[in-house]
């Protein structure tokens, strides 16, 4: 493996592999790294990356999924209108699906692991097919290929947004043998997406931007509430439920992020993305070149996991204190037909305490919010725009964040760990900031040469991240500093 630098680390880089299409997908038991390369699947050890399968494909891959057991793995060619299907457990098993004339736009795996969605061409079907049976179901008319559906979390319904003579429905089908269980219209002019809560009690469906609804319907069809902000205007860009299922949170294009909480169904407060920050008692973390910082006192590199390592770009806290003015850039409206403008990122961390949001035309700034005390508790301002950020699945307050440079970048809540057969990695900044939940931020640099991180996944484990540029990738383990 390639050491990051220095002696105190807190990523161990393993060497660089070659990837298509930024997709090299770890295995949801963690144990395998599927990548495509070219016209073959590799599939690699999580651990050591070495090969452990290898198939030949029909023609250049654009899909790569896993079973949820991780026995089986799937690859499409949308060119070739081709599925096909290996055992990882059983290497003379496979299956090959033709689309035919009917074409493939997505191919998406049932929870069960043994049926495949397959959607064609012009939204006219989704045929779902058995692995076990051999035998072919339909759904007509899906609204779209790449959302507008989802499955419950226990994999046991599948709702999907359908559009038939300029209406939107939803319907609800039974994953066990795919019987429709319900199909209803719902109060939409032009339906964007849907969400099933994580308790599965209820789902969101929200309208494009022309106008601001958000529709919370139950599974059988009831609506429970419809929530509009304001009528004037861009509405919704982005809908995350909390892990709990106790908030939505909603980005506008206001510049807003909007709570909504599942007892009364109203705001229970508004985040706003000022281009002024106030508050004496946020900290900013600045990412600087510290050759421009003259005065070594305002620099504290953070964290004392990396207090040893130093590199050229650091996020560094200059002992910056609001009042500061966040950079902003000009929304050009009439030229784009999603102006970059409003909160476009939203996201949850794994435990549902904090909140991470972007407003699109302040690109530089990450926002993360307590959703205990209900406030900002950190800004990471950085040189070039955030495109990525990634909460870790398991280590509650990690977060990583991806300016599409050499760098990964690390924001710790300050009380992050998890145990790694007895021994803590920790990834913490300051004692005294641990109870406010302010730790730090780092940057690390990805030592290889001419690599520009594109992408980032996390192993489902929280253990180690795919690093992908557009045609190599590496993994960066969680060590102990």
């Amino acid at each position: 493996m390639l050491a990051s630098a220095h002696d105190a680390t807190i990523l161990d880089f393993t060497e660089l592999y070659r990837v298509s299409s930024f997709l090299a997908i770890p295995s949801p038991d963690n144990t395998m790294i599927a990548t495509a390369v070219d016209h073959r699947l590799v599939v690699r050890d999580a651990e050591s990356l070495q090969i452990v399968q290898l198939f030949a494909c029909a023609a250049s891959i654009d899909v790569v999924a896993w079973a949820h057991d991780s026995n089986l793995i799937l690859v499409a060619s949308k060119l070739k209108k081709s599925i096909q299907v290996w055992s990882i457990i059983d290497p003379d098993w496979k299956c090959s699906v033709d689309e035919g004339i009917a074409g493939l736009a997505n191919v998406i795996w049932a929870p069960d692991g043994r049926h495949l969605l397959s959607f064609s061409d012009f939204q006219l079907r989704i045929t779902v097919w058995s692995l076990i049976t051999k035998e072919a179901s339909y759904i007509q008319y899906p609204k779209f290929s790449n959302r507008g559906y989802c499955f419950r979390k226990d994999g046991r319904y599948f709702a999907l947004s359908e559009r038939k003579d300029g209406k939107d429905t939803l319907s609800i089908y039974d994953c066990e043998d795919w019987t429709l269980l319900k199909h209803f219209p719902v109060d939409t002019s032009d339906l964007e997406d849907i969400s099933w809560s994580p308790d599965g009690s209820f789902i969101a469906v929200w309208d494009s931007i022309l106008e601001y609804k958000l529709l919370i319907y139950s599974p059988d069809g009831r609506l429970v509430t419809s929530y509009s902000a304001y009528e004037t205007g861009l509405g919704i860009k982005t809908v995350c439920w909390s892990p709990s299922s106790q908030f939505v949170a909603i980005g506008s294009f206001d510049e807003k992020t909007r709570l909504i909480n599942n007892m009364t169904w109203k705001p229970l407060i508004d985040f706003s993305h000022p281009s002024n920050l106030p508050y004496p008692d946020i900290k900013v973390y600045k990412e600087s070149n510290q050759r421009d910082i003259k005065d070594i006192s305002k620099l504290k590199v953070w964290s004392v996991t990396v207090k040893h390592y130093i590199v050229s770009f650091s996020l560094t806290d200059e002992l910056i204190k609001p009042p500061i003015t966040v950079p902003s850039i000009r929304a050009e409206i009439e030229k784009v037909i999603t102006p970059k403008r409003g909160v476009g990122i939203c996201e949850f961390n794994c435990d549902g305490r904090y909140l991470a949001t972007r407003n699109d035309n302040m690109p530089n700034a990450l926002w993360i919010w307590d959703l205990i005390n209900l406030q900002q508790v950190a800004l990471v301002q950085q040189i070039t725009s955030i495109k990525q950020i990634c909460w870790n699945p398991v280590v509650p307050g990690l977060c990583a964040i991806s300016c599409s440079n050499s760098y990964v970048y690390l924001w710790s809540s300050g009380n992050s760990g998890f145990n790694d057969g007895g021994n803590d990695v920790g990834f913490g900044g300051d004692d005294d900031d641990d109870d406010a939940g302010i730790g730090g931020c780092s940057a690390i640099e990805v030592p290889a040469v001419n690599f520009q991180i594109a992408q980032i996944r996390w192993t489902p484990d929280g253990r180690s991240m795919v690093l992908m540029d557009k045609d190599k990738f590496c993994l960066a383990f969680l060590v102990e500093g």
